[in-house]
């Protein structure tokens, strides 16, 4: 006999699952928003199909007889294995479009933040969990879908997309050009206070590695003012008149165009490196991974 004729529906035995779990008609009826007749009804049809009885009626007593046990055991089994993947499936529908974005905190405060409004009018449906990183991750072996990094385009289990070159510029706040400047060259720049970015992980040019690039003469004795290994706490100290800061464009472009910070003298360095997308290789793009990083590539200066 098949399934469909031994339970003609399985509305029988969901019904019967809620009285089982409650022993009590009522109670079930509330929980399935029916009346306790209908309950009733639906468990004596069952009943009748199975030709046992599953419930022993005594006095304001509900009991569970030997088949009802039986049947319990393995309707609640069933019905949670059921309930579980229909969750997981559910949650697989939500969890669609939803990317896991790794940045750095200066580039996701100061140039991917400001730019989210236009990332949803672009894709509405897309969901984004930005992860702020000092390292650069093993993508292959990490939950990260895209990682945004500055290199040369080439890392082991990685697929990646040119964004924007390294474009390197002095920069300071209105207030301190005001004091120390204006520059009128190089010389007179390295001789103002400076802030002094060391990335512990990473290599980024520093102040002298930016005069030798434009085959210039390193002074000795640099006047560093302020040294730090975090790039966002080196523009915020930047923007409060600590000294004079090497940075890069298009990451400091907000603070340019909102006044926070000025180019102190217009010498840019590109370095050859350029920041790119960064995908796990192997497997297939999700859908909500292309659209990021096709939204990366439209809003990358050109």
């Amino acid at each position: 006999m098949s399934f469909r004729q031994l339970v003609p529906s399985l509305h029988g035995l969901i019904l019967f699952e809620v009285a089982a779990r409650h022993l009590n008609f009522s109670t079930a009826a509330s929980e399935l928003s029916i009346t306790q007749p209908a309950v009733s009804h639906g468990i004596k049809q069952l009943e009748g199909t199975l030709g046992h009885p599953l419930f022993l009626r005594e006095h304001r007593t509900l009991s569970l007889t030997t088949q009802g046990a039986r049947l319990y055991s393995a309707v609640s089994s069933g019905l949670g294995t059921i309930s579980e993947a229909l969750a997981e499936i559910t949650n697989d529908s939500l969890q669609r479009d939803k990317i896991v974005a790794g940045v750095s905190a200066v580039l996701a405060t100061e140039w991917l933040l400001p730019k989210l409004g236009s990332l949803r009018q672009d894709y509405p449906n897309l969901q984004i969990e930005i992860r702020c990183l000092d390292r650069d991750p093993d993508l292959p072996s990490s939950s990260i879908d895209l990682h945004v990094r500055l290199g040369d385009g080439n890392w082991p289990g990685c697929t990646s997309v040119r964004l924007w070159p390294e474009h390197i510029v002095p920069i300071c706040s209105p207030e301190f050009l005001e004091r120390h400047g204006p520059f009128d060259s190089i010389s007179e720049l390295v001789s103002a206070p400076l802030i002094h970015y060391v990335d512990p992980y990473r290599f980024r040019p520093g102040w002298g590695d930016w005069l030798r690039a434009l085959n210039l003469p390193v002074p000795p004795n640099l006047p560093v003012a302020l040294e730090v290994n975090d790039m966002l706490l080196a523009q915020k100290a930047a923007e409060r008149g600590e000294g004079l800061l090497l940075a890069q464009r298009p990451i400091i472009d907000q603070a340019l165009d909102t006044g926070r910070l000025r180019i102190a003298f217009d010498c840019p360095l590109e370095t050859g490196r350029h920041h790119y997308a960064v995908m796990p290789s192997g497997t297939g793009i999700r859908k909500a991974v292309t659209q990021f990083r096709d939204w990366l590539l439209a809003n990358t200066p050109r």
